[in-house]
């Protein structure tokens, strides 16, 4: 088996293939070399194109060089004529005529020369075609980027131009060193490896390949933070990404459940007004803070009852004084219950300064609270924790 170049579009193709890979052309059994340039060419043609050697259609080979036919011989009573003609007999008893011996040696020369001129202008043909041939096949080697290619011109080759073969082995040599590049980048599953190879082969085969995968990289990367300022630096970079629809989704998502300004101002006004309305034992204020229904300390499906009554239980006997101040340590949290409807999650700290008429008595204390807001803005959950220093 070898490689041979197809006759219909000129496509590199295997001797013993069915079929050109290219244009579709049937090629083993269908093809044959010219002996004398060396041209593959179709059975079916008449005569190679190159150098017009005619084609045996009978075996499909090209005719070999024939020798002339010898003359048949005279016929009997042609033989006997000239045996008993007067004019041959006087030629054969006449004395032979002493022959010129040297006319043999010249004509002998002559012969030689011109056998030696054939020889050289069949060689000069042949030489001359294989060099044609070889060009072919460099130009097209050349410009391929496929390595079995390249490694079959310098097989088939050898005694080439030198800085043809110079040319088509650095050129293989760079395919190789590209393919190791790529190679090492791929594995290493790193986005500025993949982004350096990319810098240093622009017009790589693998450049789609590379950019899909730096987009694998920092999806990986986006996903696994899951924050809004994550996936709109993925869609900045990777407009066209395979997970930009995805990312899309996941931020409004998180948009959704982000807590916006005017939501802070509207959860930390409400505790304000709660706590405000403990200090000031004010129980119409306290009780317009809380929902209908509610889970309470550890009550649930508390009333606003049992919120004024958890005011009264904190002013103890000897109490003066009761403060609540909220720190501004929020953590909010929310989820979408219904159209455009939201609860709340809220964690923060309180300190809380009882005074009593004997300042003995007097004490400070912190808590944390943990509550629930509903989407009417009412609280629906409140759990208060001390804090034990």
């Amino acid at each position: 088996m070898s490689i041979i170049k197809c006759p219909e579009c000129g496509h590199q193709v295997s001797d013993k293939a069915p079929t050109c890979p290219n244009c579709g052309v049937e090629i083993e059994g269908k093809v044959t070399r010219c002996p004398e340039c060396g041209e593959i060419f179709f059975k079916d043609d008449v005569v190679c194109p190159n150098c017009h050697r005619p084609l045996n259609q009978q075996t499909g080979r090209p005719i070999e060089a024939t020798v002339a036919p010898k003359a048949a011989p005279l016929a009997a009573p042609q033989q006997e004529q000239a045996k008993t003609s007067p004019k041959n007999n006087t030629a054969l008893n006449s004395p032979a005529a002493p022959k010129k011996k040297s006319g043999g040696w010249v004509a002998l020369l002559v012969s030689f020369i011109i056998a030696l001129l054939v020889c050289g202008i069949c060689f000069y043909m042949y030489r001359n075609a294989q060099d044609r041939k070889e060009l072919q096949e460099y130009e097209f080697a050349v410009k391929s980027e496929d390595p079995l290619i390249l490694q079959s011109y310098l097989d088939t080759y050898k005694d080439a131009p030198q800085e043809h073969i110079d040319a088509i082995a650095a050129h293989l040599q760079q395919i190789k060193q590209n393919d190791m590049d790529w190679q090492n980048a791929y594995v290493s599953n790193s986005k500025s490896m993949l982004l350096d190879y990319l810098s240093k082969h622009p017009d790589s085969p693998h450049k789609a390949m590379a950019a899909q995968k730096i987009d694998s990289l920092d999806w990986a990367q986006a996903s696994s933070l899951n924050t809004i300022e994550a996936y709109q630096a993925y869609l900045a970079e990777h407009q066209d990404g395979d997970h930009y629809n995805e990312a899309e989704e996941n931020m409004k998502a998180l948009k959704v459940k982000e807590v916006s300004a005017e939501e802070r101002s509207m959860i930390s006004s409400l505790f304000r007004r709660f706590f405000v309305s403990i200090n000031e034992r004010d129980e119409s204020s306290l009780v317009s803070t809380v929902a209908d229904e509610l889970t309470l300390l550890d009550k649930e499906q508390a009333t606003k009852g049992d919120v004024v009554q958890m005011m009264e239980k904190m002013y103890k006997e000897g109490l003066s004084n009761l403060i609540w101040r909220i720190n501004k340590d929020y953590n909010i949290s929310k989820r979408e219950v219904g159209d455009n409807r939201y609860e709340y999650a809220v964690s923060f700290t309180a300190n809380k300064e009882e005074q009593h008429t004997d300042a003995a008595n007097n004490s400070n204390s912190q808590y944390r609270v943990n509550a629930k807001v509903n989407p009417n803005g009412r609280i629906s959950e409140l759990k208060l924790i001390k804090i034990v220093e």
